[in-house]
């Protein structure tokens, strides 16, 4: 596929299990960060640019005392130093999701879990069904928040539907009672 060998673009490759060694190595890395702490979700994908670009969902916890909880998008580059030992860099961390504090009424409560739980499934069907020009696969349920009915954060692989399509990585906020979904780009 001659789109995933452009340099610059985004390769992806969704990975909801146990994370590459090189990326669970990076992650390791953000242990020394003082006041926040990260547990992967999904690596997502790479890029290759002066090295190679690492895209990880991670929930981000900012430790204060109400413990705030957040999604973010991690980018690490690794590249060869001369010495044949990669050098890896934290590029970004970027807010995708910011959770409300504990007890807020309508509140979003990050809360991130793989498989899609059922009911969350059941509403992305029903708000998805006759839905066309993408082909939408979520991978995990990221938050939640109670509103009328209740919204359902979804990160989900998406396809547009013609020969040759880019796969990019969504947030889809869904409401089966309103009948809505908004797509937001993560990656």
């Amino acid at each position: 596929m001659e789109v995933e060998k452009k340099t610059g673009t985004w390769k992806i490759n969704v990975v909801t299990e146990a994370m590459p060694e090189e990326i669970a190595s990076a992650l390791g890395k953000l242990d020394n960060l003082v006041g926040a702490s990260y547990k992967p979700i999904a690596y997502l994908g790479s890029q290759i640019v002066h090295g190679v670009n690492y895209a990880v969902l991670a929930e981000q916890t900012i430790l204060c005392a109400g413990s705030a909880k957040n999604i973010v998008l991690i980018i690490f580059n690794v590249r060869q130093a001369p010495d044949a030992h990669p050098e890896v860099s934290l590029v970004s961390i970027q807010r995708v999701l910011e959770g409300s504090p504990m007890g807020t009424c309508g509140g979003i409560v990050i809360d991130p879990q793989i498989p899609v739980p059922g009911e969350a499934m059941k509403a992305f069907k029903s708000v998805m069904a006759g839905f066309v020009g993408s082909d939408v696969k979520p991978f995990a349920l990221l938050a939640t928040q109670v509103v009328k009915g209740v919204n359902y954060f979804l990160a989900a692989e998406v396809t547009p539907v013609y020969p040759g399509a880019a796969t990019g990585i969504d947030m889809l906020v869904i409401n089966d009672v309103c009948d809505t979904r908004k797509f937001s780009t993560i990656l």
